[in-house]
């Protein structure tokens, strides 16, 4: 376990309870966004003591950065049959206009408060970033095996050269979200990992 990742009890009552906390903050970053969440509004809406939230998170931002993680690891859909190049290309676009549409920004607000915070940043590497990318490793492995990206490119490399610099359009372009100007640039950025045509 990760450094600064309190340990939860097994106990019913006490699993119980974190589900509904992840619960609660999933509505209200739904309702009022990242910006609109503290402690004390996630124990009113959980109904659940701020000292009980204490012993489950040391932080708001360990909170959020738990229940967003579980949230948009189930909503990413990896497919496993079709055009192996095709799916990492729409795997890539779908995760990232989930992060700026149906969010709210919230990915790039955690994003910037748990770099702050290292509690927080040890809770969305745990619960965010290495639960997506280990979602998505068959699609780039399948993209890999299929002999459509360079020979010897490592699977972290290309998540990170697939995602890069969409992520810093995205980041950039903070007010209105062209879909399509993103899917562009992350097949610009793929274009970069193909094999060689010869």
């Amino acid at each position: 376990m990760n450094d600064g990742i309190l340990p939860v009890s097994t106990r019913p009552r006490s699993v119980a309870t974190h589900h509904k906390v992840l619960d609660s903050t999933n509505k209200l970053l739904r309702e009022v966004g990242f910006r609109g969440i503290s402690i004390e509004r996630i124990a009113e809406h959980s109904g659940v003591s701020t000292a009980t939230l204490y012993k489950h998170w040391p932080t708001k931002n360990a909170i959020v950065a738990e229940a967003f993680g579980r949230v948009a690891t189930e909503a990413l859909k990896v497919p496993t049959e079709g055009d192996p190049l095709a799916n990492l290309i729409d795997c890539t676009v779908e995760s990232l206009t989930f992060h700026s549409v149906q969010s709210g920004r919230v990915f790039f607000q955690l994003l910037a408060a748990c770099s702050l915070e290292p509690h927080g940043a040890a809770y969305f590497d745990q619960f965010y970033l290495i639960p997506r990318r280990k979602s998505l490793e068959p699609v780039f492995a399948r993209a890999l095996a299929s002999g459509q990206l360079a020979e010897g490119l490592e699977i972290d490399v290309a998540m990170d050269v697939a995602f890069g610099a969409a992520v810093f359009r995205l980041m950039r372009d903070t007010e209105d979200v062209d879909l399509a100007s993103i899917e562009d640039t992350v097949r610009w950025s793929v274009r970069g990992l193909l094999a060689e045509q010869h």
